[in-house]
């Protein structure tokens, strides 16, 4: 299929670049490294800590490579002129999104399995405490999680045709989802207070909101998946139905989705 050579020679360009080189084996190595502290922290690591150890380097390093894979792969071919070449040979729209989002995401997908593997034997063969389950459940929620952030970033690609535009659409996203919405809580808390919405708290709706991105989701799947106690895992087990772990899983699965579905629907409808 024509989306499968697009995948492939898009993966080879990406390798071509010592710095993709460079940040998808930080990535993967990551992973290493807190497989090998976690021990050193938790005298006997059980199948729940890796993820949770794991959560904060994760929600930074993950979405900062996957907008840095996808943010200009379309935008940059269609500067170059390279995108009406590409499109004038036996591949459609549809062929171009799809094989650099495989290209790309799967390249992330590589780094993160390798990294998860690693640091998982690292962590569970030598005290004897591996739940194929666990880690499974584990690795594909983060897969997801990385997923989400090359579809972001590809759908950014296809809604404009300027590099730079491209570029600070990209970084803002990275600044406003990772770097300041997580910590925006208490301010939401008290603008909801201001204006009688709330009582010294967020209501389950406004949390809802607040946990909206895919970050926020992939903590609550987290905790959810791999606490003693599911049902409070994250806002109490007085929290509302939706802000349980399904609905963010489904969150999560639909931020992998999404994006990358908007982006090749507008990338259809505009003119080279």
């Amino acid at each position: 299929m024509a989306w499968q050579t697009i995948a492939k020679k898009d993966a080879r360009a990406v390798l071509d670049s010592q710095l993709f080189r460079y940040f998808l084996g930080f990535v993967a190595f990551a992973f290493v490294v807190g497989g090998y502290l976690l021990p050193n922290v938790v005298e006997t690591p059980a199948p729940s800590d890796f993820p949770g150890y794991m959560s904060e380097a994760v929600t930074l390093l993950v979405p900062l490579l996957g907008l840095l894979l996808g943010y200009k792969a379309i935008v940059g071919e269609r500067a170059s002129g390279r995108l009406g070449l590409l499109l004038s040979l036996p591949h459609s729209r549809r062929d171009v999104v799809l094989g650099k989002f495989v290209g790309r995401g799967g390249l992330l997908a590589l780094a993160i399995s390798a990294g998860i593997v690693t640091g998982s034997w690292l962590v569970y063969y030598p005290y004897g405490s591996f739940d194929p389950l666990d880690f499974l459940a584990y690795l594909v929620v983060t897969l997801c999680f990385g997923l989400a952030f090359v579809g972001i970033a590809l759908a950014i690609s296809t809604l404009t045709t300027s590099e730079h535009v491209a570029t600070a659409a990209t970084f803002g996203t990275f600044f406003v989802m990772v770097v300041v919405w997580p910590e925006l809580r208490p301010l939401l808390a008290l603008a909801l207070e201001q204006i009688g919405l709330a009582n010294g708290g967020l209501p389950d709706w406004a949390l809802l909101l607040h946990g909206l991105t895919p970050g926020m989701s992939y903590e609550r799947a987290l905790t959810g998946l791999f606490t003693a106690d599911p049902a409070g895992a994250y806002f109490g087990p007085d929290a509302a139905w939706y802000l349980g772990t399904a609905p963010a899983l489904g969150l999560l699965f639909a931020w992998a989705v999404l994006p990358i579905t908007i982006g090749y629907l507008r990338f259809q409808s505009t003119d080279l």
